[in-house]
């Protein structure tokens, strides 16, 4: 029995397309995703969903103390992915001081102003007297540097409890 040379293209190409697709691997991440941004507690599903696909996580808290105005980068592979700082302020500092000197497009406040984000970021003033020498409020922001369409929503899940995680790691009064 002969068999047509496309009958045996098609069956050589489909045998060829079924290896492929069960010889080849997801892209990801191999690091450990964290619960934490530098210490502050944080949603990991969200977290796995702003990280960015590599082989190594690296959380970098520079020198400054959280009473100085902490940063934290989270890298991957060396490259900056999600990014939370904080600036003491003076009290009485709000979120509209915070947007003055910057133009961003797209900023929503939500959960009555307490909270504000833009396509990358989210950020809020925690009044918080008697902690730091540089101020009685201190600005926290988290921004997803490769953000994308869904980096917004995501960090306004992320935000309010990372904020009253890190209001209570300070110890800013209630």
């Amino acid at each position: 029995m002969t068999r047509s040379p496309y009958r045996a293209l098609t069956a050589a190409v489909l045998c060829t397309l079924a290896l492929t697709a069960c010889s080849s691997t997801k892209e990801g991440s191999s690091y450990q995703i964290p619960d934490n941004i530098c210490g502050i507690p944080a949603n990991k599903d969200i977290l796995e969903a702003l990280l960015h696909d590599g082989d190594e996580l690296r959380q970098d808290t520079g020198y400054f103390s959280l009473e100085e105005g902490q940063f934290c980068h989270m890298y991957v592979d060396g490259n900056d992915s999600v990014v939370s700082d904080a600036e003491w302020n003076e009290s009485g500092y709000t979120l509209r001081n915070y947007f003055d000197l910057s133009e961003r497009k797209g900023t929503r406040y939500f959960a009555k102003g307490k909270y504000a984000s833009w396509e990358f970021g989210v950020v809020t003033v925690i009044p918080c007297p008697g902690v730091s020498e540089k101020g009685d409020a201190v600005t926290v922001a988290v921004k997803d540097i490769r953000w994308n369409e869904d980096s917004q929503s995501l960090l306004e899940k992320l935000g309010p409890p990372y904020f009253d995680a890190y209001a209570k790691k300070l110890g800013c009064p209630s």
